[in-house]
């Protein structure tokens, strides 16, 4: 009997990691056509590619597109949007202006993550005025988002909220600076940058960001902000009660994010919902 127990168990643990396995969605790149925009990521602003980077198939933003002029990137913006959420979203028109300078591309066929792990390898490449980039989730039909980012200008990792067409941050890393590819001459990395992972965990509202496996930051979604010493009080939209992207539970489209020239590759971009 105790066999029978014990052989249960074994075969009970084995069926629940097949299960676990079967729920890290890894997105696939092998058919995209290099040097054509990416039918798996749907670009919402921003020039985004696919691109060959040795053996593998990679995601590009071009910055070279946002510096050239912005006025393509709000038109595009307009005309995707309206694919993705229909025609009478006007709150999402109005902020296609500002919403320019963040270049971002949403996952095709992930309507609604909420709980869960979504992570990503991201090449650095050049940027004069940023290179930044980072995991685009809770986007919402109004336009609003939730990101978390590296910025190599500033070798930190943050979490940004983006509401009624202006972006504010929610935290930053304070307590290490990751020094990521700090033999690259700057302001090209050109060739010199390397592969580097960025994750993100979500559970409710407890939010936790990785950054080359370690742990980078960690946050609690429906937070009131605190004024620091000495600075003035917290804007009234970066309190949940005003702002419905800074409540728990996420619930939007995930993707990619990037900031103004932003030069950067994207790969290995994986998505594990949970209930």
């Amino acid at each position: 009997m105790t066999a029978v127990k014990t052989w249960s168990a074994v075969a009970f643990a084995v069926a629940t990691a097949v299960t676990l396995h079967a729920q890290v969605m890894k997105v696939d790149l092998s058919k995209e056509v290099v040097g054509k925009p990416s039918t798996t990521f749907q670009a919402m602003v921003g020039s985004w590619i696919v691109a060959q980077d040795g053996p593998d198939k990679v995601i590009k933003i071009d910055g070279k597109a946002w510096k050239a002029a912005q006025t393509p990137a709000t038109k595009m913006l307009i005309e995707n949007a309206r694919k993705l959420y229909g025609t009478n979203n006007e709150e999402l028109m109005d902020n296609a202006k500002a919403f320019a300078n963040f270049p971002v591309a949403v996952l095709n066929g992930v309507d609604n993550f909420s709980n869960g792990t979504i992570s990503l390898k991201f090449k650095t490449q050049s940027g004069d005025s940023d290179r930044a980039s980072g995991i685009l989730f809770n986007v919402k039909p109004n336009g609003d988002w939730l990101s978390v980012r590296y910025n190599d200008t500033e070798n930190n990792v943050a979490l940004w909220e983006f509401h009624n067409g202006i972006r504010r941050n929610m935290k930053f890393n304070r307590d290490k600076k990751f020094m990521l590819d700090p033999d690259c001459k700057r302001p090209d990395f050109g060739a010199c940058g390397a592969w580097h992972e960025l994750k993100l965990t979500l559970n409710g509202a407890d939010l936790k960001a990785w950054l080359d496996g370690e742990i980078a930051m960690e946050y609690t979604l429906g937070s009131d902000p605190v004024a620091a010493a000495g600075r003035p009080a917290p804007h009234e939209e970066l309190f949940p009660k005003n702002n419905a992207v800074l409540r728990p539970p996420v619930m939007g489209r995930i993707g990619l994010w990037a900031k103004t020239d932003t030069t950067s590759l994207f790969k290995d971009f994986t998505y594990s919902p949970t209930k």
